[in-house]
């Protein structure tokens, strides 16, 4: 479910209300992967692994601009 959900999300299939419960699910899926890297990334900076930390932290900010192409359809600098 957590594959086929998202996946009907970003293509629009089965109409509005399915659109919107897979964008939820993705949304939910994609703020845990956030949650995680991001705090693995401030663990790996404080232990003094920046390189580690940095590429975690980068991770969680290109996640984030994938919950926004989630919810808008499109790259904001497309």
């Amino acid at each position: 479910m957590l594959v086929v959900i998202p996946l009907v999300a970003i293509g629009g299939y089965f109409g509005d209300l399915a659109k919107l419960i897979g964008q939820v699910v993705l949304t939910i899926v994609l703020i845990l992967g956030i949650l995680a890297t991001g705090l693995f990334g401030y663990i790996c900076i404080r232990a003094q692994a920046r390189k580690w930390g940095a590429g975690l932290i980068l991770a969680a900010m290109l996640l984030a601009i994938a919950i926004y192409f989630v919810w808008v359809g499109r790259l904001p600098f497309l």
